[in-house]
């Protein structure tokens, strides 16, 4: 028994883990053998005709001819029952589907009319096909499906159709009788099979990959902290960009067409670089894909992406389109990274999904390496730095083509250079040490003016380290920073409308050349100032804060500027109130990730991985550690708070005056001041033992059980 012991003590490292991937298995596999492995039966279907106002009834042979340009593999009438006393309709129900033009046969199909529901309404019934019907080449194909009903009893079947037919219908015989009119019909032409089993256990196996390697990297000690998050957020960005793929993200359509605009005028030698109308987008003639560009990630999605994931493009080398789709804005300050993945996918002659996921995965890179390196510069707080790296919704922007992905990350590096240089181990700063921090400044403040704020954590650096020259510095910094914004695209008209009450600024706010000639928020806009010179909330139906008034017709072109708040104050003010108590949940789950995705109500995360997430988040904010100055923690909390005041505030500016709730705002609005927010932390409270690496593998693990809701949530569409 000694000798065993002994042997459990050496080896615990790996008893350990195996402990773990072996739990972890247990649970991926009790949820595909109860929640996943029953939904091969999914299907897509669509309506050849979906108006029916007559019905006809079926005493022999109903034959509709028709045309139609997709697969069958199964198809659904609306059939109403005609009860003889207490007697529905019993006997068999014969379809024959045959090709129109040649006559063949090409499926056959028979149900119990005993199984159709005796309801008061009618309901579409499917009937399965004895085998798919596929055409074999583009175009439309024409058909003749016929109903023949064999009773052996008094009720009957009745069928639904409207007297006038759509461009589908051919002709429409009841009964041996030519009648005007079309049956409503019903395709189904694609089903899922056992592809979501495959694509769950690519998911599952990726995740427990990364569960044993997250293990050795954690109780090794070998690994540096940095390294780690370098890792985990590149591993658990590639996870969550398989489940939420491209277009999936808060209005990454326009992200996307501003990222492959950027990258379409390099690639054409003919574009003028970085330059192009904010109403239209510019892509090769082919990247186009309506199933991906829908938005709503469901498992088709999943099976169609990978299906062409590896396509390659055959148009016309440096040969471009342009799509009167909108941008996100005239800057493309922030999209320099993903259009370089871009134009990478382009070189290559790639299709347009692989090109797609290519502008992902440079800004995931991109991010990563800027959070790993924040992390291991920051003399202060780097479990909170690591812990906001990785909380699901920063990965979620991260691993997409929302230019939150590359602010995120400057502002994380901006934040830790900038403590490094006031209170890490250099006592003097050379004129090398400041390079690094002001350009990330610079990056940061014309692309979105409420984090300008940020630009005064110079302060934080003590006179003595920066020698006889430091007003000169900090003031010539700020001032660069004041001149990046003014002479940016649109920067004096956003503060001048502001100001005026012509315009809203929002917390989107960013350059922008657009003219202002509409002013009022659309449900369509994108995320900024795709409708006026002032940027504009994120304002799809998932992003925007739900609006729970039925208000009649009112003038959205009226909204809380400047003027009207100061007018109106006490307004204002219940605004804000009545949100935060109507939609402070919706706040906490869009800064966490407890609402992932586009739509609403988007991909829901249960309350109970938030709230393991924030539990984890007051973990690493009380870690042991070098503590801040008192001055330093209160500039450092001001700072922040101007930078959530300012979020706010443009999201009033651009709420209508009969809203009751702040239009659009969200909490991943907040995401690239959270570290600086959690600087300020009681000493009292402090742990005694420094967990930080154990926090890290921790946060990871919740994540992937987030990315496993996720997965769930768009499984159950």
């Amino acid at each position: 028994m000694e000798k065993l012991l002994t042997q459990i003590k050496r080896h615990r490292r790996l008893l350990g883990g195996a402990v773990l991937l072996a739990v972890a298995f247990f649970i991926f596999a009790c949820v595909w053998l109860t929640q996943v492995r029953g939904n091969g039966e999914k299907s897509r279907s669509w309506m050849i005709n979906d108006q029916f106002s007559e019905f006809a009834l079926i005493d022999d042979t109903v034959t509709q001819d028709f045309v139609c340009d997709r697969d069958l593999l199964y198809m659904g009438f609306a059939f109403k029952v005609q009860k003889a006393g207490d007697e529905g309709p019993a006997g068999v129900l014969e379809l024959t589907l045959t090709d129109l033009d040649t006559g063949e046969v090409l499926a056959t199909s028979e149900g119990d009319m005993s199984n159709i529901l005796d309801t008061t309404e009618a309901y579409y019934t499917t009937l399965g096909l004895s085998q798919p019907v596929e055409l074999t080449e583009a175009g439309e194909r024409h058909y003749r499906v016929s109903l023949t009903a064999h009773y052996t009893g008094e009720g009957r079947l009745l069928v639904g159709y409207t007297p006038t037919p759509n461009e589908a219908g051919l002709g429409l015989t009841v009964n041996g009788e030519a009648t005007e009119g079309m049956l409503a019909i019903l395709g189904v032409y694609a089903q899922i099979g056992g592809f979501v089993t495959k694509f769950y256990w690519v998911i599952a196996l990726l995740a427990l990959i990364l569960i044993g390697a997250g293990w050795w990297l954690f109780t090794g000690q070998k690994c540096p902290l940095h390294r780690m998050v370098f890792c985990f957020v590149l591993a658990l960005g590639i996870l969550f960009s398989m489940v939420l793929p491209p277009y999936s993200a808060p209005d990454e359509q326009f992200h996307i067409n501003q990222s492959f605009t950027l990258a379409s005028t390099i690639y054409n030698p003919y574009l003028p670089v970085a330059q192009s109308q904010i109403h239209s987008s510019l892509r090769r003639p082919s990247d186009v894909d309506v199933i991906v560009q829908d938005g709503e990630t469901t498992v088709f999605t999943w099976q169609h992406i990978a299906k062409n994931l590896l396509t390659t493009n055959s148009d016309p080398f440096t040969h471009t389109q342009d799509y009167d789709e909108y941008q996100v804005d005239s800057s493309y300050t922030m999209y320099w990274i993903s259009a370089f993945g871009v134009l990478a996918g382009f070189l290559l002659r790639l299709g347009f999904i692989p090109t797609l996921f290519l502008g992902r995965l440079a800004n995931l890179v991109f991010f990563a390496f800027l959070a790993a390196w924040a992390v291991k510069r920051t003399p202060v707080a780097k479990a909170v730095f690591a812990a906001v790296a990785l909380l699901p919704m920063t990965l979620h922007l991260a691993a997409s083509y929302s230019r939150d992905s590359n602010l995120l990350a400057l502002c994380l590096l901006f934040a830790a250079l900038v403590l490094d240089l006031a209170f890490g181990p250099r006592e003097n700063i050379g004129w090398k040490q400041l390079i690094l921090p002001a350009l990330a400044g610079l990056l940061i403040v014309p692309s979105k003016i409420v984090y300008f704020p940020l630009a005064l954590l110079v302060f934080l650096i003590p006179a003595a380290r920066l020698g006889r020259y430091s007003k000169a510095v900090k003031g010539g910094f700020l001032a660069l920073c004041l001149a990046v914004f003014f002479f940016s695209a649109g920067g004096q008209v956003i503060l001048n409308d502001f100001v005026s009450g012509s315009t809203q600024v929002a917390a989107g706010a960013a350059s922008s050349s657009v003219s202002s000639e509409i002013t009022a928020p659309a449900p369509s806009a994108p995320e900024s100032s795709a409708q006026s010179a002032a940027s504009a909330p994120e304002s799809s139906e998932e992003t925007a804060a739900p609006q729970t008034e039925e208000a009649p017709v009112q003038d959205d072109s009226v909204c809380y500027t400047l003027p009207y708040i100061l007018s109106h104050p006490l307004d204002t003010l219940e605004l804000a109130i009545r949100s935060v108590v109507e939609n402070g949940d919706h706040y906490v789950k869009t800064l966490i990730g407890g609402t992932l995705s586009y739509f609403d109500p988007g991909v829901q995360i249960a309350w109970t991985w938030v709230a393991a997430l924030m539990i984890l988040l007051v973990l690493a904010w009380l870690q042991p550690g070098f503590e801040l100055p008192v001055w330093a923690k209160a500039l450092c909390l001001l700072i922040g708070l101007a930078c959530c005041g300012l979020a706010v505030l443009g999201c009033i500016s651009w709420t209508p005056t009969y809203y009751t709730t702040i239009y659009g705002l969200q909490g991943r609005y907040f995401l690239p001041v959270l570290s600086l927010l959690l600087l300020a932390r009681p000493k009292r409270l402090l742990l005694q033992t420094d967990c930080t690496r154990g926090l890290v593998y921790a946060v990871t693990l919740v994540d992937l059980l987030v990315l496993l809701n996720a997965f769930l949530s768009i499984l159950a569409r």
